[in-house]
Protein backbone atom coordinates (compact mmCIF):
# COMPACT_ATOMS: atom_id res chain seq x y z
CA UNK A 1 0.00 0.00 0.00
CA UNK A 2 1.81 2.95 -0.67
CA UNK A 3 0.82 5.75 1.99
CA UNK A 4 0.24 8.64 -0.27
CA UNK A 5 -1.87 7.36 -3.13
CA UNK A 6 -4.63 9.83 -2.59
CA UNK A 7 -2.21 12.53 -2.30
CA UNK A 8 -0.63 14.49 -5.69
CA UNK A 9 3.17 15.23 -5.07
CA UNK A 10 5.88 17.95 -6.46
CA UNK A 11 9.05 18.39 -5.68
CA UNK A 12 11.77 20.71 -6.97
CA UNK A 13 15.16 19.14 -8.84
CA UNK A 14 17.66 17.60 -6.22
CA UNK A 15 14.40 17.75 -3.69
CA UNK A 16 12.39 15.00 -2.08
CA UNK A 17 9.68 13.69 -0.49
CA UNK A 18 10.28 10.99 1.77
CA UNK A 19 9.41 8.58 4.77
CA UNK A 20 12.07 8.00 7.57
CA UNK A 21 12.10 6.69 10.99
CA UNK A 22 12.35 9.53 13.34
CA UNK A 23 13.91 8.77 16.39
CA UNK A 24 12.18 11.46 18.72
CA UNK A 25 8.73 10.03 18.09
CA UNK A 26 10.30 6.52 16.87
CA UNK A 27 7.97 6.21 13.93
CA UNK A 28 7.56 6.67 10.33
CA UNK A 29 7.23 10.32 8.95
CA UNK A 30 6.56 12.06 5.81
CA UNK A 31 9.13 14.66 5.27
CA UNK A 32 9.05 16.92 2.53
CA UNK A 33 12.44 18.95 2.36
CA UNK A 34 13.58 21.81 -0.05
CA UNK A 35 14.96 24.97 -0.35
CA UNK A 36 11.92 25.68 -3.05
CA UNK A 37 8.65 25.57 -1.24
CA UNK A 38 6.66 27.24 -3.45
CA UNK A 39 6.98 23.62 -5.80
CA UNK A 40 7.68 21.21 -3.02
CA UNK A 41 4.47 19.89 -1.43
CA UNK A 42 1.97 17.25 -1.34
CA UNK A 43 -1.87 18.07 -2.03
CA UNK A 44 -5.01 15.84 -1.62
CA UNK A 45 -7.03 14.52 -3.18
CA UNK A 46 -4.55 13.68 -6.33
CA UNK A 47 -6.22 15.43 -9.26
CA UNK A 48 -7.55 19.09 -9.24
CA UNK A 49 -10.70 18.18 -10.48
CA UNK A 50 -11.57 16.46 -7.30
CA UNK A 51 -12.90 17.57 -3.77
CA UNK A 52 -12.56 16.43 -0.20
CA UNK A 53 -15.79 16.63 0.48
CA UNK A 54 -14.95 16.66 4.43
CA UNK A 55 -17.36 18.36 6.41
CA UNK A 56 -15.70 18.11 10.03
CA UNK A 57 -14.21 21.44 10.39
CA UNK A 58 -11.26 20.78 12.86
CA UNK A 59 -8.12 19.62 11.33
CA UNK A 60 -5.05 18.51 13.65
CA UNK A 61 -1.34 18.27 12.23
CA UNK A 62 1.55 17.06 14.43
CA UNK A 63 4.53 18.44 12.55
CA UNK A 64 8.15 18.69 13.20
CA UNK A 65 9.61 21.83 12.28
CA UNK A 66 12.81 21.66 10.40
CA UNK A 67 13.81 25.50 10.62
CA UNK A 68 13.09 25.91 7.37
CA UNK A 69 10.33 27.89 5.22
CA UNK A 70 6.99 25.82 5.62
CA UNK A 71 3.12 26.39 4.88
CA UNK A 72 0.13 24.36 4.57
CA UNK A 73 -3.33 25.22 3.32
CA UNK A 74 -6.47 24.76 3.68
CA UNK A 75 -9.15 25.15 1.06
CA UNK A 76 -12.82 24.83 1.85
CA UNK A 77 -16.60 26.17 0.80
CA UNK A 78 -18.00 28.38 2.80
CA UNK A 79 -21.90 28.59 3.20
CA UNK A 80 -22.61 31.22 0.65
CA UNK A 81 -20.79 28.65 -2.36
CA UNK A 82 -17.62 30.28 -2.26
CA UNK A 83 -14.75 28.55 -2.35
CA UNK A 84 -12.09 30.00 0.20
CA UNK A 85 -8.29 29.27 1.16
CA UNK A 86 -6.28 29.25 4.93
CA UNK A 87 -3.21 29.56 4.15
CA UNK A 88 -0.77 29.24 7.28
CA UNK A 89 3.12 29.80 7.19
CA UNK A 90 6.07 30.32 9.15
CA UNK A 91 7.52 33.15 6.61
CA UNK A 92 4.46 35.55 7.19
CA UNK A 93 5.07 38.36 9.45
CA UNK A 94 1.06 39.84 9.91
CA UNK A 95 -1.83 38.40 8.51
CA UNK A 96 -3.70 39.15 5.26
CA UNK A 97 -7.00 38.66 4.33
CA UNK A 98 -8.01 38.79 0.35
CA UNK A 99 -11.17 37.60 -1.10
CA UNK A 100 -10.24 34.30 -1.72
CA UNK A 101 -7.33 33.84 0.30
CA UNK A 102 -6.16 34.80 3.89
CA UNK A 103 -2.70 34.20 4.76
CA UNK A 104 -1.57 34.07 8.24
CA UNK A 105 1.37 33.71 10.10
CA UNK A 106 2.64 30.86 12.48
CA UNK A 107 4.86 30.21 15.07
CA UNK A 108 6.27 26.86 15.68
CA UNK A 109 8.27 25.38 18.39
CA UNK A 110 11.49 24.05 18.06
CA UNK A 111 10.24 20.15 17.32
CA UNK A 112 6.89 18.68 16.95
CA UNK A 113 4.36 20.80 17.23
CA UNK A 114 0.04 20.07 17.55
CA UNK A 115 -0.93 22.45 14.73
CA UNK A 116 -5.30 22.54 15.33
CA UNK A 117 -7.42 24.76 13.00
CA UNK A 118 -10.90 25.29 13.45
CA UNK A 119 -12.34 26.05 9.95
CA UNK A 120 -15.49 26.74 10.73
CA UNK A 121 -14.45 29.59 13.16
CA UNK A 122 -11.48 30.78 11.01
CA UNK A 123 -14.74 31.30 8.07
CA UNK A 124 -16.74 33.14 10.62
CA UNK A 125 -13.89 35.35 11.48
CA UNK A 126 -12.05 36.35 8.53
CA UNK A 127 -15.18 36.20 6.15
CA UNK A 128 -18.65 36.41 8.27
CA UNK A 129 -19.75 32.65 6.43
CA UNK A 130 -19.41 29.51 7.96
CA UNK A 131 -17.91 26.42 7.02
CA UNK A 132 -19.58 23.78 4.80
CA UNK A 133 -16.56 21.34 3.65
CA UNK A 134 -12.94 21.08 3.30
CA UNK A 135 -12.13 20.61 -0.75
CA UNK A 136 -8.48 20.21 -0.48
CA UNK A 137 -5.24 20.77 1.98
CA UNK A 138 -1.75 20.96 0.84
CA UNK A 139 1.27 20.60 2.84
CA UNK A 140 4.47 22.57 1.99
CA UNK A 141 8.12 22.32 2.42
CA UNK A 142 10.00 22.00 4.70
CA UNK A 143 7.86 19.79 7.51
CA UNK A 144 8.09 16.38 8.49
CA UNK A 145 4.02 15.02 9.03
CA UNK A 146 3.34 12.66 11.52
CA UNK A 147 -0.56 12.96 11.25
CA UNK A 148 -3.38 14.56 9.70
CA UNK A 149 -6.56 14.21 10.69
CA UNK A 150 -10.05 16.11 10.71
CA UNK A 151 -12.93 15.82 13.66
CA UNK A 152 -16.01 17.60 14.50
CA UNK A 153 -13.92 19.37 17.52
CA UNK A 154 -10.47 19.25 19.34
CA UNK A 155 -9.26 15.71 20.12
CA UNK A 156 -6.98 15.82 22.74
CA UNK A 157 -3.62 13.32 22.34
CA UNK A 158 -4.97 10.96 25.11
CA UNK A 159 -8.06 10.28 23.13
CA UNK A 160 -6.09 9.46 20.12
CA UNK A 161 -4.96 5.50 19.36
CA UNK A 162 -1.47 4.83 20.66
CA UNK A 163 0.07 4.14 17.31
CA UNK A 164 -1.32 7.74 16.28
CA UNK A 165 -0.07 10.02 19.61
CA UNK A 166 3.42 12.04 19.16
CA UNK A 167 5.30 9.71 21.75
CA UNK A 168 3.84 6.59 20.96
CA UNK A 169 6.32 4.31 22.83
CA UNK A 170 6.01 6.69 26.40
CA UNK A 171 2.46 6.45 26.89
CA UNK A 172 0.49 3.86 28.52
Amino acid sequence: MNPLQLWSTSTAAGEHIIFKQDEEVDSIVLCIQSADLAHSFISCPKHKTETLGITLPFITMLIKNMDHLFSFEAEILDTHGKVRRFRSSNYESEARVEHKISCLPLRLDHGWNYLTLNLQDMATRIYGTGFKEVRRITVHASICVRLILFADRIVPEDELPKELRLYSKHTD
